[in-house]
């Protein structure tokens, strides 16, 4: 499953295609219906593209190839992107960069965006393959889609703009951005958390949030059982260890890599979203 945010990096790379070539794409994907509607006998690219969007919004419909439409159409495009190549397609390349790069090729170097956010998807490009980075029972961006849904839920809008914010930069390739926001992210959510459990705090920092969450509210929102928070049989709890990851280098971090950056990204996302589920059982 791709999600939306992948679709639309996906499609800007098709709007570099000619007419004639999404025309092809139409008729390999058995879209044939929308080229020559008797009412739009000239419809213009930009129109079938949004079509091929439209279509690529849906994780269920179906391919020519396999049983998903958006995995077939970018397997499609790294294939025509290959296709008149001299090179060996699974060859790795080294580009300079800013920090390591996974994974890099020339196609993912051409289409970084592109790159960057199938990567939060929980793929990667090697070659002219497809790869995935996590096993099936991890679907990233389902948990994206939920932790969104749930942020608005409860009307948390500053963490789910600092979620946003991290999003596009680590999608721009600009880890250090994308770092700074995540850690943000988790502080305001834990700040978020506390405020609807005790209004009467006025928690401004994550340190504090965490402490009110581990002892004042009764019963503790974080779990000793699970060593979440420090107990006697457990001095090195999750929560803390989780937060002191996200800003190893204090609240301005230097220069990080992707693969840092996207390992922070999968960590953010299934703790926040594990949190924000419990806080709605919590208050029923």
């Amino acid at each position: 499953m791709l999600s939306l945010k992948t679709c639309i990096e996906l499609v800007y790379v098709l709007e570099k295609f000619s007419k004639e070539e999404i025309e092809r794409i139409f008729l390999i994907f058995n879209l044939e219906y929308y080229l020559y509607p008797i009412n739009q006998r000239n419809n213009s690219n930009s129109k079938r593209i949004n079509i091929l969007l439209s279509n690529l919004k849906s994780s269920t419909l179906k391919g020519p190839f396999s049983g998903s439409f958006q995995m077939d159409l970018l397997q499609y495009v790294i294939d025509n992107y290959y296709r008149d190549k001299e090179e060996v397609t699974n060859k790795f390349y080294d580009f300079p960069t800013e920090g390591k790069i996974l994974f890099e090729d020339k196609f993912s170097n051409n289409f970084k965006k592109l790159s960057n956010s199938l990567k939060l998807d929980g793929f990667i490009i090697k070659g002219n393959n497809i790869i995935k980075l996590l096993p099936e029972e991890i679907v990233e961006t389902k948990i994206d889609s939920e932790l969104i849904a749930l942020l608005t839920e409860f009307n948390f809008l500053t963490p789910k703009g600092h979620f946003e914010q991290a999003v596009n930069n680590h999608i721009d390739g600009n880890w250090a951005g994308a770092n700074s926001q995540f850690r943000t992210f988790i502080e305001s959510l834990l700040i978020e958390i506390v405020n609807i459990l005790l209004p009467s705090s006025n928690c401004t920092s994550a340190s504090v949030a965490i402490k009110i969450l581990s002892n004042t509210i009764n019963p503790p929102f974080f779990k000793k059982s699970l060593n979440e928070i420090e107990s006697n049989k457990c001095n090195k709890p999750f929560v803390e260890g989780l937060w002191k990851r996200l800003h190893p280098e204090g609240n301005h971090p230097g220069l990080s890599d992707e693969e840092d950056s996207t390992f922070r990204y999968h960590l953010v996302i299934v703790f926040s979203h594990y949190l924000l589920k419990r806080l709605k059982k919590r208050l029923g």
